[in-house]
């Protein structure tokens, strides 16, 4: 009799175990893909360097920096160097920014799991936005695999002002915000800057190097575009 109580409660206290584990192992998965989810709403990466090559004043007193402009892909990979020159202290860099609903991006969609850029201008404050030539496009970074296997992505910049004006259009994308973006800041001679793009925002600039010293590319061809 008191085996046969034994034996039960060692039974039963068995699958309580094996109950509470499977509780704690299915706890432990639900934190890993909040935790995964969280870690990919605060992703970002970089898509463009800027290095300020050097500074004169024009005879109307005015700052006109020489850039050299690089985009860069989704693989790291570097564009052309594009040389431009902007006029003024303040310089803006214009883009196209597609942002998606949080959910696709936390849950790491294949396709809207980041916001997508498309730089479209660089000009100073001293300049209209619209006397100055939009970037080469030829100078962008050539399509990675990413880019190659995703037809949405070159259907949603052909549907770009639509959404703009059109919000359930953008929501059937699973778009939360189309619009442009130009951050600017103070440019000096010798500076490099970064842009980078947040994977459930918009655009930042940052100084990365006061002289040489960051990564550029080897290519040797560089596309001069002035206004």
């Amino acid at each position: 009799m008191i085996a046969t109580a034994t034996f039960t409660a060692v039974r039963f206290g068995g699958i309580e175990a094996r109950r509470l584990q499977a509780e704690v192992d299915q706890l432990e998965q639900e934190r890993q893909r909040l935790l995964d989810y969280a870690r990919r709403l605060g992703t970002s990466r970089r898509v463009a360097q800027v290095d300020v090559v050097k500074q004169r004043v024009n005879d109307r007193g005015e700052t006109v920096s020489t850039l050299l402009w690089q985009e860069i892909g989704r693989d790291g990979t570097l564009g052309r160097p594009l040389a431009v020159e902007a006029v003024g202290e303040l310089v803006y860099f214009e883009s196209l920014v597609i942002k998606f609903q949080a959910h696709f991006v936390g849950e790491g969609d294949p396709q809207r799991g980041a916001s997508l850029a498309m730089f479209r201008r660089i000009f100073g404050e001293c300049q209209a936005p619209d006397s100055v030539p939009e970037l080469d496009r030829r100078a962008r970074p050539p399509l990675g695999q990413v880019e190659r296997d995703d037809p949405l992505q070159a259907e949603l910049w052909q549907r770009f002002w639509e959404m703009v004006d059109d919000p359930h259009l953008a929501e059937e994308y699973g778009v939360r915000v189309a619009q442009c973006e130009a951050p600017a800041v103070p440019l000096q001679a010798g500076q490099v800057w970064e842009l980078t793009l947040d994977a459930a925002g918009g655009l930042n600039l940052r100084r990365i190097a006061d002289g040489a010293g960051a990564v550029r590319s080897t290519v040797p061809e560089i596309t001069r575009q002035m206004p």
